[in-house]
């Protein structure tokens, strides 16, 4: 059954059954049916639909789960579902914002709550959204600020660490180069790297076919590196497959647990990606994988001064989007400011 068809087969296929199930799910503040019911709303009437990626999802429902605790056991909330009105979530975000969390990651939460909010009118279990005006707090914070790539000479040591670290598992030292030139060289994002499959590759034309955000598709051009990085995995990945332990088309695979062979998850990439960014000694808040995004985004815009570049490459749908690389590249702004001297004082 595909999962267009599961999600109409569900509780939620039809008005009555949506109004009945969202109404006992609002009044018993069940975390596991709200978030079932959010998902598919998600799924069937935001603007992304099917598109919208399982991890926006993941998130959404971290969401209703942190602001269940926040409106009280659902034996006797303090805050009931059905009663709520904008000063409750202007005091939740509060709460949020007492306790430390980033303006960044208190809009996110707030978000993934409307959606909920939504999906409950949807149902006819509430009669409007009561955070429709509400606004989260604004991040004075710019993007480029917050947001920091990897220097060419940490990146260049950043890939000597999987052979380093596992000098007698080629396989596993194979597949993590590869995840972190795919990501740091050619700009994948997360959800990119583990969704390619092993023919999206062209090594004869040098070059991957990736499908990107909202579904559009592009094709990155293979650096020299990134084909022998690639060539070396696909080596190795056909040694899998030999011994009838590959059980899956995806490019990248897992080499642990229940799911070896199978499919790398978003998670299982992070993780690998967070082993070597610990040894690399970064701070935590660099763990994530869109921090190699980054590096291949300030990267390429450091070596071509050229945004159209940049957003081509990555997939960007306006160079707009890809002008924070220009400002996160803190050697460029020096670069212009030694310029500026040398113009001022040829003689220096």
């Amino acid at each position: 059954m595909t999962e267009g068809a599961l999600v109409l087969a569900s509780r939620w296929s039809n008005a009555a059954n949506r109004r009945r199930e969202g109404l006992r799910a609002a009044h018993e503040q069940n975390a596991d049916a709200l978030t079932d019911l959010l998902v598919t709303y998600m799924r069937l009437k935001s603007s992304r639909g099917a598109r919208v990626s399982q991890m926006t999802l993941d998130h959404y429902c971290e969401s209703v789960r942190r602001f269940l605790t926040f409106t009280g056991p659902p034996e006797s909330p303090e805050r009931a579902l059905n009663q709520l009105a904008a000063e409750d979530f202007e005091v939740w975000m509060l709460t949020m914002q007492q306790a430390g969390l980033a303006a960044s990651s208190i809009k996110r939460h707030l978000y993934g709550v409307r959606n909920l909010m939504k999906a409950l009118v949807w149902a006819g279990a509430i009669a409007s959204d009561p955070s429709a005006g509400v606004r989260p707090p604004s991040d004075t914070t710019p993007a480029h600020a917050k947001k920091q790539a990897l220097s060419v000479a940490r990146y260049a040591e950043l890939l000597t660490l999987p052979a380093s670290m596992h000098p007698a598992d080629t396989l596993r030292a194979h597949r993590d180069t590869l995840l972190l030139e795919l990501g740091g060289s050619l700009g994948l994002r997360a959800a990119e790297l583990v969704g390619l499959n092993a023919t999206d590759i062209d090594l004869n034309e040098r070059q991957l076919r990736v499908l990107g955000k909202g579904g559009k598709g592009r094709t990155v051009p293979l650096t020299a590196r990134v084909e022998r990085s690639l060539r070396h995995w696909l080596m190795s990945r056909s040694s899998l497959q030999a011994v009838n332990k590959l059980g899956t088309a995806a490019l990248l695979v897992s080499l642990s647990g229940r799911n070896y062979g199978g499919r790398l998850t978003t998670k299982g990439a992070r993780t690998i990606a967070a082993t070597y960014y610990q040894e690399l000694g970064l701070a935590p808040e660099l763990w994530g994988l869109h921090t190699l995004r980054r590096t291949a985004g300030t990267h390429l815009y450091r070596a071509t001064r050229d945004l159209h570049v940049v957003a081509d490459v990555l997939g960007h749908a306006s160079v707009n989007t890809s002008a924070i690389y220009a400002k996160m590249d803190t050697e460029v702004r020096r670069e212009a400011m030694e310029a500026m001297e040398r113009m001022r004082d040829p003689q220096d």
